[in-house]
């Protein structure tokens, strides 16, 4: 028998750069095919190829899902995302022609957690005024939007990103639906003991992570934390460069493109992990998975005002600076971090008792599954 797909009978999520965190994410999300343009950096390739519905697609096979109405719902990345606004333009001109004729088109769905002033960061890369630019975004990202029919915003600072830039109207129109579930994983740790004063670098090895800095502090930290160890795991640009400083420093060591199951095992014997996120021309912080992991197994964060949680931080006893602050100030965050006499379970405590990604998954695809029951 030949299936006719007139109709469509599923749901599916599409991202332009998949990492192995979102693999493992889909055992507790609503089921559903995952189709991704291209892999990040972590990608576990045998982990995807274990597990069902995961593909690597053209971004022509996605077009033609929509057009041909292939699934009655579909996650995309958010409109405010810079890379992915010519492709989220083009798929939402071809819902728009699926619909033609009275048809059912495509549902779009996302998860926004982009804190980036989008409009003041195209304008800065190409020299163009502000003014000119501001208003040609609003309505390219409004095409965008309009076309959504739920949108979870992970942080307060990405809802308030959407508002500035729409205006009050546009946003608070019926159409898509919103509401705000923080990107917060939940709390696991019940019970733990003290750990050593052990700082975790975890993330890439360049410019916008906060590696420099970290390095340039470290000294002044062994100073005033002489018990004090620090752990760099990572890759990147500056690897060669971390190497040959890391061998200089008994107390230091890296590893470079560490697995998960590693990752695991070093998050858990910390007490603090840094991350100083950076500003750069079209990227901003939007959460930081490095954040979001030593925040579950229960670490002090030093960070910087970049990441879409930096309020949530401060609020709840963490270090947050300034991404351009000076090496002492720095060298003191992280002495305070690791000098911090919360138990990594009095840490973990201040978390919600559902992960926010997984409640936002749920609420994104709760008409459909409703509809399914």
């Amino acid at each position: 028998m030949t299936l006719k797909h007139d109709l469509p009978t599923t749901i599916a999520r599409y991202y332009r750069g998949a990492r192995t965190v979102h693999i493992e994410r889909l055992a507790h999300f609503t089921p559903g095919d995952f189709l991704y343009y291209k892999p990040m950096y972590d990608f576990d390739d045998e982990l995807a190829r274990r597990t069902p519905g995961v593909r690597r697609v053209t971004f022509a096979h996605v077009f033609s899902c929509v057009l041909r109405r292939r699934y009655e719902v579909l996650e995309l990345a958010e409109p405010f995302t810079p890379s992915a606004l010519p492709q989220n333009l083009a798929l939402a001109l071809a819902s728009r022609l699926s619909a033609i004729g009275g048809k059912t088109p495509t549902r779009f769905v996302t998860y926004a957690i982009e804190n980036a002033d989008l409009s003041a960061k195209i304008a800065r890369k190409f020299r163009v005024p502000g003014s000119l630019i501001t208003p040609i975004v609003s309505n390219l990202v409004y095409f965008c939007y309009s076309r959504f029919d739920r949108i979870a915003f992970g942080t307060a600072a990405a809802e308030h990103n959407y508002k500035a830039l729409l205006g009050t109207r546009r946003f608070n129109r019926s159409r898509p639906a919103h509401t705000l579930i923080w990107g917060l994983p939940a709390s696991q740790l019940t019970a733990s003991r003290t750990r050593p004063q052990r700082l975790l670098f975890l993330g890439a090895l360049d410019d916008r992570k906060g590696i420099l800095q970290l390095m340039d502090a470290w000294d002044a930290v062994s100073r005033l934390v002489p018990q004090a160890t620090l752990t760099i795991l990572g890759k990147g640009k500056y690897a060669s460069r971390v190497e040959q400083w890391a061998e200089q420093r008994d107390e230091v060591s890296l590893i470079v493109n560490p697995s998960r199951e590693t990752i695991g095992e070093e998050l858990l014997a910390g007490k603090a992990l840094f991350l100083l996120s950076q500003p750069s021309a079209l990227w901003k912080e939007q959460i930081g998975l490095p954040i979001l992991e030593g925040l579950e197994t229960g670490l002090e964060i030093v960070a910087s005002t970049e990441t879409g949680v930096a309020g949530w931080l401060a609020d709840n006893g963490h270090q947050v600076l300034d991404p351009d602050c000076d090496t002492k100030t720095v060298a003191l965050a992280i002495e305070r971090a690791l000098s911090s006499s919360r138990t990594p379970a009095e840490v973990a405590g201040d978390l919600p008792n559902v992960d926010g990604r997984f409640a936002a998954d749920c609420w994104l695809f709760e008409s459909h599954t409703l509809a399914r029951n």
